[in-house]
């Protein structure tokens, strides 16, 4: 079998690719990828917030965060260090209007599968 050479395949993905959504007069742009390093950040992340006050993990608390996470990661939505310290808030906020899970519809699957 001949080998190819990676250099020769001439692999140009579009990591800077958004799809978008409306909200009122901003456009809010999702990212339909992300790199493996800032996925397993996201990933630690998850892991680190999702244990409750008796040490075990929480299913609400993982998937709360999995959402946020996704929210921070692949929006430009830019958010406080404040406006994140309450991020319930931001979370009902989202989820009331319906927007939450817009912008979860508009993250590629394949990127998905690792929350």
């Amino acid at each position: 079998m001949a080998q190819v050479t990676y250099t020769k395949l001439g692999l140009k993905p579009n990591f800077d690719e958004v799809a978008t959504i409306k909200c009122g007069e901003e456009t809010i742009e999702v990212k339909q990828f992300l790199p493996l390093e800032k996925k397993l950040e996201i990933l630690t992340n998850i892991i680190n917030n999702s244990i409750d006050d008796r040490g075990f993990y929480n299913t609400a608390r993982i998937d709360f965060h999995i959402k946020m996470e996704l929210l921070y990661a692949y929006t430009n939505i830019k958010f406080t260090d404040k406006q994140k310290e309450n991020a319930m808030k931001i979370y009902d906020t989202f989820s009331a209007i319906g927007l939450m899970e817009k912008i979860l519809e508009l993250i590629p699957e394949e990127d998905l599968y690792w929350f």
